[in-house]
């Protein structure tokens, strides 16, 4: 089976764009659920810093297009993962605009520790959205875009094991390998 191998600046921002999401999304269910409302002004700021890596990530994605797939693969297969690999990028840039979106306009304002990028709207000691369609609009594309991703991210993971436990293909290996 031919092996396809990743460059290096592939690999690496895969596993940080990878591993930034995972955490923000994991600490995102856990505000959201158990209310912990102090984990906010970090879980934003993060937020915030991890458009540094996607936005780079995706214009490397795009300009070398995605990696070849591995010899074997079904065309369906193929499309699939090709699709599944367009709505993970795509849904990496949009979980922190849309977070971006509904903090600002919500009159929550951005603060990436310390460095204020958009101040509060504060009126008579109350937090007051700026723009309140958008706010709603982002606040539930980011809930949903949240859900989405994070099925996509399970099933990704789900398919590396699958190719390989189960078929046996270089596909999580060259990921994993230094060469």
């Amino acid at each position: 089976m031919s092996y396809h191998s990743l460059t290096v600046t592939t690999k690496l921002l895969h596993w940080l764009v990878g591993f930034t999401m995972l955490g923000l999304i994991t600490v995102g269910f856990y505000m959201v659920n158990l209310e912990v409302w102090a984990l906010y002004p970090i879980h934003k700021a993060i937020g915030v810093l991890a458009l540094l890596l996607i936005i780079p990530r995706a214009i490397y994605r795009i300009k070398n297009g995605f990696p070849a797939p591995i010899e074997g693969m079904t065309v369906t297969m193929q499309k699939l993962a090709h699709s599944a690999h367009w709505l993970l990028l795509l849904g990496t840039l949009l979980m922190p605009i849309s977070g971006m979106l509904y903090s600002g306009f919500g009159g929550y304002g951005i603060d990436v520790f310390g460095l204020t990028l958009v101040s509060k709207n504060i009126m008579n000691g109350e937090v007051v959205p700026i723009n309140e369609s958008i706010f709603i609009i982002a606040k539930n594309a980011h809930s949903l875009i949240g859900y989405g991703l994070s099925a996509l991210i399970l099933a990704h993971i789900a398919a590396a094991f699958k190719h390989h436990l189960i078929d046996k293909d270089a596909t999580l290996t060259r990921m994993l390998s230094r060469s």
